[in-house]
C-alpha cells in the first residue's frame, strides 16, 4: 500500500472511532463514516472487505503497540517473576477487552455485523502468530522449560484458567476501578499471584 493509501485508511479509521464514539456501533453506517473522512463509501471496500473488519481495525488501532508487546510475551521467560510478567499481560488485555466488548456486545445484535464476524475476529485478534491463549501457553511452556512453573502443569489450560479469571474479575462490580470499565490491576496482580503460587515447582 502506497502512502496514500495508508494516509486514507487511517483517515477512515479515525473517522469510524468518531462514528462509533457518536452514535454507536449498531448505529454507524458506512454513509455516515465515509462522509466524515471525506471519500466516498466505495473507499471504505477498497482498504476493508467489509464494515465488520474495518470496525475491529478501528477498534485496534490504539492497541497495536500493547498488541505487539503482548504477542513478544514468550521472550520474557526467565525475566522478571512469573507473577508479574502475567500481571502486566493480564491489565493489557483488560484494557483491549473494554474497548473491544462494545463491538463484540454489537455483533450480537446487528445481523450485518454478524455475518462477517468470524473472518474479522480472527484477523484483528490474531496478533500475527497466536490470540492471547496461545501466547500465554507459549510463555508458559518456556517458562516451565526454565523450571519456573511446576513440571505437571498443563500451560494450554493454564493460559485459559488465567484469561477466564481476567473475564470473572471484569463481572466483578466490587473488582472496577476508578475508570468502572476493568478490573482493578491490584486485584488482577493478587489473583494471579493466588494462581502463581500453586504453579510453583
Amino acid at each position: 500500500m502506497n502512502e496514500r493509501g495508508r494516509a486514507t485508511r487511517d483517515r477512515l479509521l479515525a473517522a469510524t472511532r468518531d462514528v462509533v464514539r457518536d452514535v454507536g456501533y449498531s448505529r454507524a453506517t458506512t454513509r455516515a463514516i465515509a462522509r466524515a473522512a471525506d471519500v466516498t463509501e466505495g473507499t471504505i471496500y477498497r482498504h476493508f472487505p467489509d464494515k465488520t473488519t474495518m470496525f475491529f481495525a478501528a477498534a485496534l488501532g490504539p492497541h497495536n503497540e500493547m498488541l505487539t508487546q503482548f504477542a513478544d510475551l514468550p521472550d520474557l521467560a526467565g525475566t522478571n517473576t512469573l507473577a508479574e510478567n502475567l500481571t502486566t499481560a493480564l491489565i493489557r488485555l483488560a484494557q483491549l477487552r473494554e474497548d473491544i466488548l462494545p463491538l463484540e456486545l454489537a455483533i450480537l445484535t446487528d445481523p450485518e455485523l454478524a455475518t462477517g464476524r468470524t473472518a474479522a475476529r480472527l484477523d484483528a485478534v490474531s496478533l500475527a502468530t497466536g490470540g492471547p491463549p496461545e501466547r500465554l501457553a507459549e510463555y508458559l511452556r518456556s517458562e516451565q522449560r526454565l523450571g519456573r512453573l511446576r513440571a505437571d502443569a498443563d500451560p494450554q489450560l493454564v493460559a485459559r484458567t488465567l484469561l477466564s479469571l481476567l473475564f470473572a474479575l471484569s463481572l466483578e462490580p466490587s473488582a472496577a476501578d476508578a475508570d468502572g470499565g476493568r478490573p482493578d490491576p491490584a486485584l488482577i496482580g493478587s489473583a494471579v499471584d493466588l494462581v502463581v503460587r500453586g504453579l510453583a515447582p
